[in-house]
């Protein structure tokens, strides 16, 4: 560990790529394997994994009052305390369905396809598994939804 101020970012640097790599081998083993759904394995354990994450953010808080605060708590801390950053936009057209934004994605910032490789495959692969904790953080906090990548 590096004494002064700069340990602290070092560390998150060192978290952070790690998590990033632990997902891109996640999802590499789920649709490399001889599984019968991976996608829907992925999605799974991102929902358990969200859940679960949820549960343990929002224990000393109070109860949210509506959706809408629920979707804002997901975008600004839940997403934070996950990928580092808050999502960028967070839109609603009032009728129960939100869109969720995020520009700067870690997860599909440097995909790489190979020669023969399609970009948006390998970045819709990459977003199951997110998909997945959205959901389970959603349901854990009393909402019911579907999520998908756009």
């Amino acid at each position: 560990e590096e004494e002064g101020g700069g340990g602290e970012m070092q560390k998150k640097e060192v978290a952070e790529s790690c998590f990033d790599l632990l997902h891109h081998s996640m999802v590499e083993t789920f649709t490399a394997a001889n599984r019968a759904h991976p996608e829907r394995d992925l999605e799974q354990m991102g929902f358990t994994v969200g859940g679960k994450l949820a549960e343990r953010y929002v224990r000393d808080r109070t109860l949210f009052a509506d959706e809408l605060e629920v979707m804002t708590f997901v975008c600004k801390d839940f997403w934070t305390e996950v990928y580092g950053k808050q999502m960028d936009k967070l839109r609603t057209n009032h009728k129960g369905v939100f869109e969720l934004q995020d520009h700067r994605f870690r997860a599909i910032l440097r995909v790489s396809t190979g020669p023969e490789g399609n970009a948006l495959e390998a970045s819709r692969k990459l977003l199951i598994f997110p998909c997945g904790v959205i959901r389970g953080a959603l349901d854990a906090l009393g909402v019911v939804a579907t999520v998908r990548a756009d």
